[in-house]
């Protein structure tokens, strides 16, 4: 069996797919430039996501150190340990409050005036939210669990300035394919440029989020993205404006756009996840997957961060540490079907979530980028900002 079918055959069947992470974490990688979207706690964890985690996380003895401690977490429910560190918490007398997730932008604009102790942040937003001054730099050796941290996500720019402060530790990752119908397919693309075929008018279905798309179309033409000149963006906005022409619609979640694909109305999705194959399989349609050229594997990883606001500091470290420990982020890994962050915990992960080559993580030369590719809040004249790629993105929506 080669690595693709062993990938695919990994993820088990529809039914597991559904207990373990339909609603999961990736439907919201994308939800930058001012998306914003309801999330339900419920369901986000189900079967093994209910059991209890080891008490020894972290690999220190229960203490009740930080006996009356609250840590304030702003994050995506289902990475926040809120499942896999319970007994952590209940031995050490931590109680853990969230804040509901709806954006990365509402979070950026909440850690700029609310107080949290803990962040999830994706990793097109790390280095820049620290530079912004809302993230603290870590002191790494207050990790025990850093050193056994794969190279390739310990040493990735996107958790550093360029001062070499590391702002977050990551506690999952993933790639990020394309997922198409082969039978309606049979030459699957290799660059995001060859959407631009009319050809491809009515088959593509995407995320409503400029990201993605404007950041692989400047790679494709050279660009330094995410750091564009004003003009260099609207030379980019003219392809993506093609693109999203070519769509049947923008799908709401990775189930949506197998559907889409289910039913015909599509050929590609672009930007997807290995696990929509077996959505469709069991509803009788045959999904495959690959990789633009750009996407330089797609890289996700989500990350811990402590904000410069932060109250509970010694505790959000030893939180932070007990979530990259062995036993419990294989439970992470589990629960998400993500990559496991502690190269220790591979052999601990459940089989039905072993759906990444780890030897891509293995290395600093990672044929995967974990890239930072959001753009800088502020620039010079003459260079586009934030700001700017949501205008140009709203001009596009606008027709």
């Amino acid at each position: 069996m080669d690595r693709r079918s062993t990938r695919i055959a990994a993820l088990g069947s529809e039914a597991d797919l559904r207990r373990r992470a339909m609603l999961d974490r990736r439907d919201f990688l994308r939800l930058g430039a001012g998306a914003a979207v309801a999330v339900a706690a419920s369901g986000l964890l189900m079967d093994r996501a209910m059991a209890q985690s080891p008490s020894a996380a972290a690999g220190s003895p229960a203490t009740q150190e930080f006996a009356g401690t609250t840590l304030d977490l702003i994050g995506l429910a289902g990475e926040d340990g809120k499942v896999e560190l319970e007994q952590w918490r209940s031995d050490r007398g931590v109680t853990l409050a969230t804040s509901p997730f709806s954006s990365w932008d509402e979070t950026f604009a909440k850690l700029k005036t609310d107080t949290f102790d803990l962040a999830l942040v994706a990793n097109p937003y790390v280095s820049l939210w620290g530079k912004a001054g809302v993230l603290t730099p870590l002191d790494l050796s207050r990790l025990t669990n850093w050193e056994s941290m794969f190279p390739a996500l310990k040493e990735a720019d996107f958790l550093r300035d360029e001062a070499g402060n590391v702002y977050a530790v990551p506690i999952a990752w993933g790639d990020g394919p394309y997922i198409y119908v082969p039978e309606r397919v049979p030459t699957p693309p290799t660059s995001i440029t060859d959407l631009l075929d009319p050809a491809w008018k009515g088959r593509l279905v995407t995320w409503d989020d400029p990201l993605l798309i404007f950041h692989q179309l400047a790679v494709a033409k050279g660009y330094p993205s995410p750091n564009l000149t004003t003009e260099q963006l609207a030379d980019i906005q003219a392809d993506a404006r093609t693109i999203v022409s070519h769509l049947v619609a923008f799908n709401s979640s990775y189930e949506d756009a197998t559907d889409y694909m289910v039913r015909g109305e599509a050929d590609l999705a672009i930007g997807g996840w290995e696990a929509m194959v077996n959505q469709a399989a069991a509803k009788g349609t045959t999904l495959d997957f690959s990789f633009f050229t750009e996407a330089h594997g797609g890289g996700w990883s989500d990350s811990l961060a402590i904000p410069t606001n932060a109250v509970d500091v010694d505790a959000a470290y030893a939180y932070i540490d007990a979530m990259i420990s062995p036993e419990v982020n294989a439970q992470v890994a589990t629960n998400l079907v993500s990559g496991t962050v502690n190269s220790l915990s591979v052999p601990m992960v459940d089989p039905s979530a072993l759906i990444y080559d780890y030897g891509i993580v293995e290395s600093t030369t990672s044929p995967i980028k974990f890239e930072a590719w959001t753009p800088p809040l502020g620039a010079p004249d003459g260079m586009a900002t934030k700001a700017d790629w949501d205008a140009a993105w709203a001009e596009i929506r606008a027709g």
